[in-house]
């Protein structure tokens, strides 16, 4: 099988579509390094995920705290082969006239900074070997902006605009290192994650705001970006980077 006894590090990989790309890598028979600031939720996806997997803790928004966590995947295999940078924050939804300083600074620390200081330790690790990928979880909204979400939305058009950069610089093999291939997926909106049913159930507005921005009509299910995330790992794109794959009910299309 092709993700046999392969090591993949996925940030945020302790909910969400983190969770659901972990089950089928694990599933694959991958050998899994879940990054997460949250040990309880960490704990519980280790539950599911069984010996197949273990947690280190990591804060992307911070570089010293990327620095450890990849230093310890280091001193544990000689080879990783795959990287997901599915960390991600949202802010609170404001114009642009009254967002505040600290919310933006959280989410653009967290949603470009962090994959910035994830990039640089994994295709140093990546690159070591042939066939190396990377993908990184952006959102819909860094395709097409909406309004009163302005960090957000530029954390994640920012971080498209970071992997094409990436995928250009690492797409051909040379005296530093191997070729690895760097792409996107931008889920639309997914259950899971920011859209616990909690949340939708107390902001119903919102909920069918999501829905009905997409063609479809409908949220994701995170096994569905899963899938997305999957197929940019596997040797069925190896003649893709720098892609940035919609996986958005048809967001992407125009508003509905």
């Amino acid at each position: 099988m092709e993700f046999q006894d392969k090591n993949v590090v996925i940030t945020g990989g302790a909910s969400g579509i983190g969770l659901a790309v972990a089950k089928q890598l694990a599933g694959a028979g991958a050998r899994l390094f879940l990054m997460s600031r949250n040990e309880q939720k960490a704990a519980a996806a280790l539950e599911i995920l069984g010996a197949s997997a273990q947690f280190i803790f990591c804060d992307v928004a911070s570089e010293t705290s990327v620095a450890e966590a990849f230093a310890k995947v280091a001193g544990e295999v000689d080879q990783l082969h795959y990287a997901i940078n599915n960390a991600g924050i949202t802010a609170p939804y404001a114009p642009i006239a009254t967002i505040q300083p600290q919310d933006w600074n959280r989410v653009i620390h967290t949603n470009l900074n962090g994959p910035l200081y994830c990039l640089q330790k994994e295709l140093a690790l990546i690159s070591q070997y042939p066939d190396g990928a990377i993908v990184n979880v952006s959102s819909c909204a860094g395709v097409m902006p909406m309004a009163n979400q302005a960090a957000y939305v530029a954390s994640k058009t920012a971080l498209n605009a970071l992997t094409q950069v990436a995928a250009m610089e690492n797409a051909c093999d040379s005296d530093s290192g191997f070729a690895v291939r760097v792409n996107a997926v931008a889920p639309g909106p997914t259950l899971g994650g920011m859209n616990s049913p909690e949340r939708l159930a107390a902001h119903p507005e919102n909920t069918q705001r999501k829905r009905d921005v997409t063609a479809m009509k409908r949220f994701a299910q995170p096994e569905e970006i899963a899938d997305a995330i999957m197929f940019l790992l596997s040797k069925r794109s190896s003649y893709i980077t720098g892609t940035v794959l919609s996986a958005d009910g048809g967001y992407h299309i125009g508003k509905f």
